[in-house]
């Protein structure tokens, strides 16, 4: 069988409607459900997750150009021991819940005393000799690295965000397959799906964006959204692999792209905002062809109630 369609008239088998006519194949009718529904259920978490994501890339440079050098301070009699660091750290913050506190090496550096147990607990500088506050340890700069860390780790809900993460990581890993199913256009048409020609209508550069970004994005978009989902549940893949090595760490480093220098960070912080693109060009695809139609339908009228036998009803006022 060659490549061009078949003789009109002919009937079509599957495989060939498949090829040539996809768009009225069930198949593919069926997996456009999942992949609308899906999108449209994850749009948030998909923005969410992917802006914070690109902007947490080059975390570790951002954590050394922010954290501050520890604080100097006069080496005045003997310095407290553990015990008399928390109980002084407790009179000077004393609605506060004492958590890690950091002794230095150099006697002449503060000590860091952090004041709560989450992870965006503040961070205080505490003179280990005298027990007063000398400083802030976390400035607004390192402040904000943590919290975008956060936000995209477990979307600043500890534990049971990271939870949520991992299943989000196999539902993208899911809109992704079912967005490479629904991109096949046909033989025909399978040249002009994979550009995106900037001198069509709105409506059609918004439909190319949304099918050939979403065609040369596939494989980096479905890897982070594995990884994401093995970062979080690594014994799932490990027992489906039939493997019990940790990949913990190559497959973080993957992750974020951090194994070739900064120029795979920065084409990872580009490309980490494709999926976005991709679900606001799939969004108004759905408000243009579904949702648009649906909302400017005329309302239904009530037709006039008609008593039995035929006769006009009679309305009583009160």
């Amino acid at each position: 069988m060659g490549l061009a369609e078949p003789l009109p008239g002919r009937h079509m088998s599957a495989w060939e409607q498949w090829l040539y006519r996809p768009q009225n194949h069930w198949f593919r009718k069926a997996v456009f459900q999942v992949h609308l529904w899906t999108g449209i259920g994850l749009g948030i978490y998909v923005l969410v997750v992917c802006i914070s994501g690109s902007a947490a890339v080059f975390n570790r440079e951002l954590y050394t150009v922010f954290a501050p050098n520890p604080k100097s301070v006069a080496i005045v009699g003997t310095r407290m021991n553990p015990t008399q660091l928390r109980a002084a750290a407790q009179l000077a913050y004393p609605t506060a819940t004492i958590g890690r506190i950091t002794v230095y090496r150099n006697p002449s550096a503060a000590v860091m005393v952090t004041l709560g147990t989450s992870a965006n607990a503040k961070q205080r500088f505490l003179d280990p000799y005298t027990g007063k506050d000398v400083g802030d340890a976390r400035p607004l700069g390192l402040r904000m690295v943590s919290y975008t860390s956060q936000l995209h780790m477990n979307l600043m809900m500890d534990y049971p965000g990271r939870i949520m993460n991992g299943v989000g990581g196999f539902l993208v890993s899911v809109l992704s397959l079912t967005g490479m199913v629904i991109w096949w256009p046909g033989v025909q048409r399978c040249r002009r799906s994979l550009t995106i020609h900037f001198n069509a209508s709105p409506k059609r550069l918004n439909w190319d964006l949304h099918s050939a970004v979403g065609f040369w994005s596939f494989t980096i978009v479905f890897m982070w959204a594995l990884t994401g989902a093995y970062l979080v549940f690594p014994k799932w893949f490990d027992f489906l692999a039939h493997h019990h090595i940790n990949f913990d760490r190559i497959v973080h480093e993957v992750h974020v792209g951090n194994f070739a220098g900064w120029p795979v960070k920065a084409l990872w912080v580009i490309l980490g905002l494709t999926p976005p693109l991709l679900f606001v060009t799939g969004f108004l695809i759905w408000w243009d062809r579904v949702l648009r139609p649906w909302l400017a339908r005329p309302a239904p009228q009530s037709a006039p109630l008609a008593s039995s036998k035929g006769h006009p009803s009679v309305t009583v006022e009160p």
